[in-house]
Order: structure tokens, then sequence, then C-alpha cells
């Protein structure tokens, strides 16, 4: 089953580049909107740190390292689960109903229905980047941390997949997508900078709702040794129960879907 759902995201990613690509030069100008606004916000954060020196007790190296964790996450999620921002018009359309029958789970269609590949083109430099300054900067002394780090990134892949997972149950629902995906990407955007700068009211929320401290803070600290055994355990929880409450929010909206025919 795996294999074959490999196969056809691999089929669908295809279809979805070729439809990107048939636009040479509108691709092109997204991907140099995506690595500009990526060195202006660079930049800022590096005029920022050469006065303040620490934000949070972290410094400028670190804080950088943060946002380029934001980065990787961020990018490397919607260029997996870009699928939800076009799942309105099945609904709407009662296209929807044609996925059902077919023979794939059926949050597949919903959630890996389009691949970006224009993200996936900014993600190959975005990576080889954050290695080679794992690397100058000495973030990491410890080849185990470099693992951990990996695996939470996994982690926030997981959790991701449950909070977009969620998006389409509230769809099936209210046949309304757009908003909440915006109110991920509003929060989400709040972890460029190390999520310790907010209060802790905030980082609670900031944990248990929208699980932002999970998706992109831990991973950074787990690679520079910054992480306790309780996050290390309230993180996997944490991404458990989202996989969990989400799957069986989406099988309950299933059951309050209208087809086209009904």
């Amino acid at each position: 089953m795996i294999r074959r759902l490999i196969k056809i995201w691999f089929l669908l990613a295809k279809t979805a580049a070729q439809s990107q690509f048939t636009t040479v030069w509108a691709g092109t100008f997204f991907i140099i909107g995506k690595i500009v606004r990526f060195l202006l916000f660079f930049i800022f954060i590096f005029s920022v740190l050469s006065s303040a020196g620490q934000i949070a007790g972290f410094t400028r190296e670190q804080v950088i390292f943060f946002f380029l964790v934001f980065n990787l996450v961020d990018i490397g999620t919607q260029f997996l689960f870009r699928g939800v921002y076009l799942f309105r018009p099945l609904i709407v359309s009662g296209d929807f109903d044609l996925d059902l029958l077919k023979p794939y789970p059926s949050f597949f269609r919903p959630i890996f229905g389009w691949t970006d590949i224009l993200d996936f083109i900014t993600l190959i430099p975005l990576t080889i980047f954050i290695f080679w300054y794992i690397l100058s900067q000495n973030l990491t002394t410890n080849a185990i941390y470099l693992f951990y780090f990996l695996i939470f990134c996994l982690n926030a892949v997981v959790i991701a997949f449950a909070f977009h997972l969620f998006v389409c149950a509230v769809g099936v629902i209210t046949t309304e997508v757009d908003h909440l995906v915006l109110i991920y990407r509003s929060v989400t955007n709040m972890a460029r900078f190390p999520t310790d700068i907010y209060g802790r009211g905030i980082r609670l929320i900031l944990t248990f709702t929208i699980p932002v401290v999970i998706l992109f803070t831990v991973p950074a600290k787990a690679l520079m040794g910054l992480l306790s055994w309780q996050w290390v355990v309230l993180s996997f929880v944490i991404s458990g129960i989202f996989l969990w409450g989400s799957l069986r929010f989406w099988k309950y909206a299933l059951t309050h879907y209208s087809s086209a025919s009904s």
C-alpha cells in the first residue's frame, strides 16, 4: 500500500510540475520572490542582532539558526501539503465524491493532491546552506544531536500533517478552508524568532493549540543540545495526540459529508 501511494504521489507531483512549468517566467519570478524575501528578512535579523547582541539569551548565530529551521520546516510542509489549498473547490464542485471511490485513503487527495515543485527547488539550496551553517558556526559538538534534529524535523512534519488534516475535516463540514490555513500561517510566523521571547501564557498557547514550539523551536534546540528530556517526551506526546485527534475528526467529518448526489 505504501509503495502504491508513493507511486501515486509521484504521478500527482509530475502533473503539478508540468502545470507549473507551462509558464516558465511565472515560476522563475515566484522563486526569485521567495529568495529575495528570505534574504531581506535574513538581513533584518542580522541588523537587529548586530546592535542587540542577544535575544532571550540566544546568540546571534543561534537566532539565525532558528530562522533557518523555521524556513526549512515551513517550506518543506508547504511542499508536501499544498493540496489543502485546493481542497475547497473539490468539495464545492462535488469532485471529492470521485476520490472517495478510489482505492487509497480518503485523506490522500485532500492532503497530497498538489505538490509545489517550486518549493522543492528552494528547499535544495536552503538545506545545503543550513548544514554548511551548522558546521561553520559549530552549533553542535555531538553527532547524536544532529540525529535528534532530523527526528524532530520528522516529528514536525507529522504535526503539520495533523493540522492540515484537521483543516480539511473542517472544510468537509463547513466548506471553509482558506481562513484556517491563513490563521495557521499567521501563527507559525511567530516562530521566525525563538519562541522563548514570548511570555509564559503565549508560549503555552503556542505549545498546546497550534504547537508552533514543537514545529520549529524544538528541532533547533535539539541540534544545539538545549532540549531537556521533558521537552523530548512532551513533543512526541503532543504530536501523537494531534495525529490521533485529527484522524478521528476526519472520520467524523466524512460521516457529515453531503456529496454532490445527495
